[in-house]
């Protein structure tokens, strides 16, 4: 399985395809060349809210652009996904009130852009925010501090989140922990559950989806 293309990476490549430069999709988005030429090099990211405008210019869906692809061998094996309904009827998920306090969480994602959407979701709601860029740096981090909850993605290089949330659970049995990946295959949800996770919750997602799940 390969990593996920950095957002900078997509959008170059489906810029190229629909043969639009970079001053034409500038002036789309309203922004300089300039701007687009950094995204590109991965030098800076557009801010989330570009998200639609960027969809719409370059005809791509939102999964596209935050590179979650990943190979299957047929259309069956797409059909092995789960939605976030049935994600949910695993865990026996209820939704609880949210209670407005801020958190310390811990995020774990190897992708750049992942993981600066997550701070925006998060610190806009009022928590503070950790970062990890695979499951070894998150269990490094959990040794040196404390957190309310870890969002862990799957597929990651050095440790994967699977077996960082094995560990996490092993050394720190209380620790609150939720999955976030686009792998929602039954499996992969049921494993999630056994290991100990409190949520998982399937990419792509809705902001409020996710912080219903951490609190």
């Amino acid at each position: 399985m390969r990593n996920a293309m950095n957002i900078g990476e997509v959008i170059k490549a489906k810029r190229q395809q629909r043969n639009i430069t970079q001053a034409e999709l500038a002036a789309r988005l309203n922004v300089t060349p300039q701007a687009v030429s950094r995204w590109e090099m991965g030098v800076s990211y557009p801010d989330i809210t570009m998200l639609p405008l960027l969809s719409n210019a370059l005809w791509v869906t939102t999964d596209e652009l935050l590179g979650l692809w990943f190979p299957v061998k047929s259309s069956e094996d797409l059909s092995t996904l789960l939605n976030q309904s049935q994600a949910d009827s695993i865990f026996d998920y209820i939704p609880l009130v949210k209670v407005e306090q801020s958190m310390r969480i811990l995020v774990a994602d190897d992708s750049d852009f992942m993981r600066m959407m997550l701070n925006d979701i998060f610190t806009h709601d009022g928590h503070t925010v950790l970062q990890a860029k695979n499951g070894r740096e998150c269990i490094d981090v959990l040794r040196k501090e404390t957190v309310d909850v870890c969002v862990l993605d799957i597929n990651m290089p050095v440790m994967d989140g699977m077996e960082a949330l094995k560990i996490i659970k092993e050394e720190w049995p209380e620790q609150k922990v939720v999955m976030l990946s686009a792998l929602s295959q039954k499996f992969n949800v049921e494993k999630a559950l056994q290991l100990g996770a409190a949520a998982f919750v399937v990419k792509p997602f809705q902001a409020e989806c996710l912080l219903e799940r951490i609190n």
